[in-house]
């Protein structure tokens, strides 16, 4: 499951618009929901909603982090993302500078195979800023100007993000899991490796990335489901290119080590290959076993911690991909053997069937943490953008709500199920990685 924007999250391996290349082969995800592939190849899935006057507007597209050449360029595409945003056109303005005139927000995520431009906007500015997004992400304007502010905002990005245990854990796990692609390498690299990329090196990811075909454009909020039609046309050489990238070539580490850094504060990773996307029954109840251990309220794990050890952080997550999925868990605390230890303990239990009187609480729990993170337009076009660069959108939590497949998967578990999974693909030693402070020189001691 996707939630919210934890830069823990992985990359997206998937593809959409092969799938979705014929009206015949367009989902179903609901009645509020409308789902067409423009004539520029782009699959567009506009939800209307009811409450506030509210959208959110959001491109995603598949192309690796690291960019196309032989040699990874890590934080490419984040930086190529943000010159397009900070660039003004000959007319009009800079898409970062309409979204915030208009009294929005616009962010730009980045994982290993996927990227993501998202705006929040009132409702009556949706139309303009889907028309601005796709003009300015499908013929991109790369300035000197824009290139410089997008340089030193990412750079800030990537100094911030070096400072977090959990981004920090799962650049290491997933650096030994991944032996090659761009999952081996951090989506968001360090201030070195911005400074070393160039205009001509954006420009020519941006080119080949950022094309109508390659796009998918989901607005989710209050807006009439004919607002798709403000899209762009892109380039004119659109239809000469072919309707998607394909599958990044990655390489999952036959036999992956133990990772030991040095950081700030002791930090803790652990990291397994689980299902694909496709996979719907395993891959629900690998979600349902990080929510039941990991949720930040309730889980099993998070309580244990609560009690003994209240500077501790742990958070887990099940990240659904096109294939294969990955569990993260990332824990950080003063006392790390202790927080790892109640890790450890939680994943055993759920190697065995919780307690008859116990699994239907926390399937309802499970089910409640779900539609509780499903109430506003961002997080209902992150699912749909997220399940359908995967290439499942009809199994993102939000469609067809309650009645559609992920809840029929949710209803499908039973406590032998979900522990025949935790053995399945927890029973297997994880890819760990342990990091802590160098330790102090003896005159420093001293």
């Amino acid at each position: 499951m996707r939630r919210g924007r934890l830069s823990i999250l992985a990359a997206v391996l998937g593809a959409v618009t092969g799938s979705m290349s014929s009206a015949a082969a367009l989902p179903n995800l609901g009645s509020n929901v409308s789902v067409r592939q423009l004539a520029t190849g782009t699959t567009a899935i506009v939800q209307t909603l009811g409450g506030p006057p509210v959208a959110a507007v959001e491109l995603w597209y598949r192309a690796p982090s690291t960019g196309f050449g032989t040699k990874p360029v890590p934080s490419l595409a984040r930086l190529a993302a943000q010159v397009v945003a900070a660039s003004k056109p000959l007319v009009g303005s800079a898409l970062g500078e309409l979204v915030k005139n208009s009294g929005g927000r616009l962010g730009i995520s980045v994982y290993g195979d996927s990227i993501e431009i998202a705006a929040v906007v009132p409702a009556n500015a949706a139309r303009d800023v889907v028309r601005s997004m796709t003009r300015a992400y499908f013929a991109p304007v790369m300035t000197d100007v824009g290139f410089r502010i997008a340089q030193s905002d990412v750079a800030q990005e990537a100094l911030f993000e070096s400072f977090n245990p959990a981004t920090v854990a799962r650049d290491a796990v997933f650096s030994s899991l991944f032996a090659s692609g761009p999952q081996h390498y951090p989506a968001l690299g360090s201030v070195r490796d911005i400074s070393t990329i160039t205009l001509a090196d954006a420009r020519n990811y941006a080119t080949r990335a950022f094309r109508a075909q390659n796009a998918v454009l989901v607005v989710s909020g209050a807006v009439p489901q004919s607002i798709a039609a403000a899209a762009a046309t892109g380039r004119s050489a659109e239809s000469a290119l072919a309707t998607g990238e394909d599958h990044a070539t990655r390489q999952i580490a036959t036999a992956p080590e133990a990772v030991a850094k040095t950081f700030d504060e002791p930090t803790g990773g652990y990291g397994w290959v689980g299902p694909p996307i496709s996979s719907e029954r395993e891959a629900t109840a690998l979600d349902f076993i990080a929510d039941y251990l990991f949720n930040s309220e309730s889980g099993y794990v998070t309580r244990a911690l609560s009690e003994g050890n209240p500077d501790a952080l742990v958070v887990g997550q099940f990240i659904t991909l096109y294939d294969p999925g990955v569990m993260f868990v990332g824990f950080s605390g003063k006392q790390l053997d202790v927080v790892r230890a109640k890790v450890d303990d939680g994943l055993a239990l759920m190697k065995k069937p919780l307690p008859a009187a116990t699994f239907p609480r926390a399937l309802a729990a499970f089910e409640y943490h779900l539609l509780h993170d499903l109430q506003t337009p961002v997080e209902m076009a992150d699912n749909f953008g997220w399940y359908a660069v995967e290439g499942n959108p009809e199994y993102a939590p939000g469609a067809n709500g309650s009645s559609g497949r992920y809840f029929q998967a949710i209803g499908s578990l039973t406590p032998d199920f979900v522990a025949a999974v935790a053995e399945k693909y927890l029973g297997r030693p994880p890819v760990m990685a342990t990091l802590l402070p160098a330790a102090k020189k003896a005159t420093e001691a001293k």
